[in-house]
């Protein structure tokens, strides 16, 4: 009687561990979630802004892709590529103000940094 008593109270501690454990894990999930959607939120707005400075600067029905890497600290590094055959005939001068222009729209966030490629 003691030993399917003692085995009952160790299968009642693993499972209460378990339950335990997958109630942290949930915690942090939602966390998470909550983040990316957080960012997904700026990102959106923040292709937007880009969009409309090529549009104003004459650059219509560019191809603009922004790709997102999450680093195990929680900073993110963005790069964004555009795509447009008049960036073929920028000067440089043009080229780093139009870079500047991006830098400017950006969503200031202390954890995340961007790269840009304007390609034709």
């Amino acid at each position: 009687m003691k030993k399917e008593f003692g085995i009952f109270t160790v299968l009642l501690l693993i499972v209460i561990l378990f339950c335990a454990k997958g109630t942290v894990m949930s915690k942090e999930d939602h966390e998470r979630t909550r983040q990316n959607r957080y960012y997904a939120a700026l990102e959106k707005e923040y292709l937007e802004k880009a969009r409309r400075l090529f549009e104003e600067e004459g650059y219509h029905n560019c191809g603009i892709n922004l790709t997102r890497v999450t680093l195990g600290d929680g900073s993110r590094q963005y790069r964004m590529s555009v795509h447009h055959r008049k960036l073929l005939r920028m000067s440089q001068a043009e080229h780093e103000e139009l870079v500047n222009r991006l830098y400017e729209t950006e969503f200031r966030d202390g954890v995340c940094s961007f790269l840009y490629e304007l390609n034709p």
